[in-house]
């Protein structure tokens, strides 16, 4: 009988300590912010945020959902640290004529200092326009170098409250600069770099009609990992760029909800984030 219990004993120790061992090899969850606006006026973002929710519930991803209206969503860029405990961070949203300057540069300082990276879907690139497109050339001084042409008034407001803290260009914090778009026709995709990112993505693919985002300027320091052609017009639609202590993915198509449904779309956003994620997890340990 005390044979039989040692036994018992000695297999619920083993089947414990294999549990244990399980556990601690499993990798810890992924902490994702997807951040968004809704309903949306020229993109439909809460079919879009469903259709994420799905994907982070297939990737087996921790999720957490920052939406509101325009204005609110805005505001909440400005609340200090709003990125820290994530691994990394989607912004799906369309700010194109805002000001806010104090929003915009907390949320770059996410990525660069606090090395949160980030994932930039569509109009994400459409936003804070007066920080790079609707400005003039040389507002930002003799030491930026860059081809941003910032809106004056807000260069000048921003250094009598902001001292020397870098001013928030936004299309040098996306990597690729983008201020039009084509018409809502088919783009044929093709691959044109090995990349983590695009590592399901087929070597050429063509969409159902969306937007071909242009290339106003591009930073020495970005990838391209996918061209888009559509008619005579060509750009870059995804890529790669280094920000500060961490990096971001820029996707520029996405406009149209079919654009979401497509599985080849669906990998893109999946395998970017998780490739932004595991680095982030791998850099913190």
């Amino acid at each position: 009988m005390q044979i039989l219990y040692r036994s018992f004993v000695l297999f619920f120790a083993l089947l414990l300590l294999g549990n244990t061992t399980l556990q601690a090899d499993q990798p810890p969850k992924k902490k994702i912010l997807y951040f968004t606006h809704e309903p949306g006026t020229y993109h439909r973002y809460t079919p879009q945020l469903a259709i994420f929710r799905q994907l982070a519930q297939r990737a087996g991803w921790e999720l957490t959902v920052m939406t509101g209206d325009h204005e609110a969503q805005i505001k909440k860029l400005r609340e200090p640290d709003f990125g820290k405990p994530f691994d990394a961070i989607v912004y799906n949203f369309c700010f194109a004529g805002s000001k806010d300057t104090l929003a915009a540069a907390n949320l770059i300082s996410q990525t660069r200092e606090h090395g949160v990276p980030a994932l930039l879907i569509h109009c994400a690139m459409h936003s804070w326009w007066p920080t790079f497109k609707s400005g003039e050339a040389g507002s930002l001084g003799p030491d930026y170098h860059g081809q941003a042409k910032a809106d004056p008034v807000l260069v000048t407001q921003w250094r009598l409250t902001q001292g020397d803290r870098p001013f928030p260009v936004w299309g040098d914090f996306t990597g690729i600069a983008s201020t039009t778009h084509g018409p809502s026709q088919p783009i044929t995709l093709n691959r044109v770099e090995e990349h983590p990112a695009t590592k399901r993505f087929p070597q050429t693919f063509v969409t159902g009609n969306t937007e071909l985002y242009n290339n106003l300027y591009v930073l020495e320091r970005v990838i391209p990992l996918i061209r888009g052609v559509q008619g005579e017009e060509e750009a870059v639609v995804m890529w790669n760029c280094p920000q500060g202590k961490a990096e971001v993915i820029g996707l520029s198509v996405g406009h149209d909800v079919n654009d979401w449904t497509q599985k080849p779309y669906q990998n893109l956003v999946i395998d970017s984030v998780n490739y932004l994620a595991e680095k982030r997890q791998r850099e913190s340990k």
